[in-house]
Parts: C-alpha cells; structure tokens; sequence
C-alpha cells in the first residue's frame, strides 16, 4: 500500500468519524469482524417422486399410518 492509498483511505475513515462519530463507527467495524459468517447451503431440489422411487430413495414425507387414527 502505497502512502497516498493510506492517506485516502484514512481521510475517508475521518469524513466517517466526523459524519457519524467514533463510537458508532468503532461499533460498527467490530460488529464487522465480529460476526460469524456461515457458509451458504445449497437448496436442494425437488425430484419427482417416480423418481424417487426409481433411484432407491425414500418418499419426501412419510404417508399417513391408517391405523393411527383407530386410536
């Protein structure tokens, strides 16, 4: 980094303290770093239930048990 990149850089944090204040932005940047990022899970898909069926797999919800509602 290069002093003119620093200098701008620290000119831009000052308009941010002026703006706002210090307090809120030292917040602001240790919320920041604080927070813990998750990593993204990827959406399953919905597959047909023939070919559920097909590839072995079990049915997406369980069918209702008829002997449950006798009791």
């Amino acid at each position: 980094m290069t002093l003119i990149e620093r200098d701008h850089l620290l000119a831009h944090m000052q308009d941010l303290i002026k703006d706002h204040g210090t307090f809120r932005v030292l917040c602001q940047i240790l919320k920041l770093k604080l927070r813990q990022r998750r990593p993204k899970r990827a959406m399953r898909l919905p597959i047909n239930p023939h070919m559920r069926r097909d590839i072995g797999l079990p049915p997406e919800y369980k069918p209702r048990d008829p002997f449950k509602t006798l009791l």
